[in-house]
């Protein structure tokens, strides 16, 4: 089925600058819990909570198998989803409180738990958390792919949206440390952080469903209510996605991108206060200077993408990442000047990272619509939404797996081997993945030319 009320709508005029600021508040609080999460969480669970690595890092990995379903049958349910709501909408109304409860509870884990009961404690918070993310997260993503066909208003969306989730990963990265710092000790610090976190975030998605109207969809045609039963159905959807060329080699080169800068993220605090040999204070004034670089740097990236395609811009961006993440490798105790230097360097070149890929997403939906003839929104950020999570769940993993061979030890100046380890999952790691996604993005076929060519065959206004 062709949406097509819906197309026309999304087309029709450019959005509004308080749709675009409206959009974009929903990525401060999404962006809030991920950077928490991405920076702190591991070094809590390992240093605070004095959870094995080896563990946590098990533990983590059981909401990323049910992620290998959750993600792209959410998708498929918000492709059928008809709700006075809207399509998407409806599920940022209904998830915003739940979302904000499970991501608080994420960081209450008990103290003097066996190692078989943190496990437990630590997959099914986790897991719910992750569960309500997606339920959330998906539609969020997928309004933006549907509330404008134009090649560079897309852009232009995106740059807020983007700026929003600097805003709210900036937050959640400095001001986690900051927050633990200040209460009385570790572990209530990063509860009370936690639930702060939750609350913004809440708020946050709620302010989306409130100010953000989706286009009319068309209702439930006939072929849709006689459809096949569901997981034939979700199969044959995702065998539809899977079929889209351009789609494909973009998420492969995100996801190859998000692993890296997980990596980063997830040591960069176990470099800095072992590797660097400051302390717990000195992270928020590097994850200040790393995503300050990111936020002023957006606005130049939406330039260069103005007037490149947009993957060669993306590339330019990886190259300066991975070229400062490689200069890590030869950073010595007490170089800190040297570290500021690099992660100015690193925080230009991932800004593109922040704005590119998920300008360029949208694009691959057109072209998969135009490929079998309608439109499968959920099902594209389902299985996206699926692989950046991998990434992150498996960069998470791999340090944590690297900590537990190179024998870390919590609290106390470490090992050779250890150093060594934290090293290389901080920068040369990260810039091979980064490195891998370069030639995907060069034979990456959908120019502005190109499509603008989609929308003709696709008869979008």
């Amino acid at each position: 089925m062709h949406d097509a009320t819906y197309t026309a709508a999304a087309a029709a005029q450019p959005l509004s600058v308080g749709t675009k600021l409206s959009y974009s508040v929903g990525n401060v609080g999404l962006q809030m819990l991920i950077a928490a999460m991405n920076f702190m969480l591991m070094i809590f669970y390992t240093d605070v909570a004095l959870v094995a690595p080896a563990v946590a890092g098990a533990a983590l990995l059981v909401g990323k198998v049910w992620d290998t379903v959750n993600d792209p049958l959410f998708g498929w349910v918000t492709d059928r989803t008809r709700s006075r709501h809207g399509r998407h909408r409806v599920y940022l109304i209904y998830g915003a409180i739940p979302l904000g409860i499970a991501a608080a509870a994420v960081w209450m884990v008990p103290p003097g738990l066996s190692p078989l009961a943190a496990f437990f404690w630590i997959a099914i918070t986790y897991t719910v958390f992750d569960t309500l993310m997606t339920l959330v997260q998906l539609p969020y993503q997928a309004m933006a792919a549907n509330m404008t066909r134009d090649y560079d208003e897309r852009t232009s969306l995106t740059a807020y949206a983007s700026m929003g989730a600097l805003i709210g990963f900036f937050s959640g990265s400095v001001f986690m440390p900051m927050l633990v710092r200040a209460a009385p000790d570790a572990r209530t610090g990063y509860a009370l952080a936690g639930s702060c976190f939750g609350l913004v975030a809440g708020v946050a998605i709620a302010v989306v469903a409130w100010r953000v109207r989706e286009p009319a969809a068309s209702p439930v045609q006939p072929d849709e209510a006689e459809a096949p039963a569901m997981w034939e159905s979700v199969r044959e959807t995702l065998r539809t996605t899977l079929r889209n060329r351009p789609f494909l080699m973009l998420m492969s080169a995100a996801t190859l991108v998000r692993l890296g800068l997980t990596l980063v993220q997830a040591s960069l605090a176990y470099f800095v206060i072992y590797q660097l040999q400051g302390d717990k204070g000195d992270l928020p004034r590097y994850m200040g200077t790393l995503l300050g670089v990111v936020g002023l740097s957006l606005f130049v990236w939406k330039v260069v993408v103005d007037r490149w395609e947009k993957n060669w811009a993306y590339i330019l961006g990886l190259a300066l990442c991975a070229g400062g993440l490689i200069a890590l490798y030869w950073v010595s105790p007490g170089d800190q000047r040297l570290v500021t230097g690099i992660l100015v360097v690193i925080g230009i070149g991932m800004g593109a990272h922040w704005i590119v890929p998920f300008a360029m997403v949208p694009d691959t939906i057109d072209h998969g619509e135009m490929q079998a003839g309608e439109r499968k929104t959920g099902m594209y950020y389902g299985l996206y939404g699926l692989m950046d999570k991998l990434a992150r769940t498996l960069a998470t993993v791999m340090v944590a797996g690297m900590l537990d061979i190179t024998g870390y030890v919590p609290n106390v100046a470490q090992s050779a081997s250890a150093l060594q380890g934290i090293t290389l999952m901080t920068g040369v790691l990260p810039a091979v993945c980064l490195v891998l996604a370069i030639p995907l993005l060069v034979a990456y076929p959908i120019t502005r030319t190109r499509h603008a060519d989609i929308l003709r065959r696709t008869g979008a206004p």
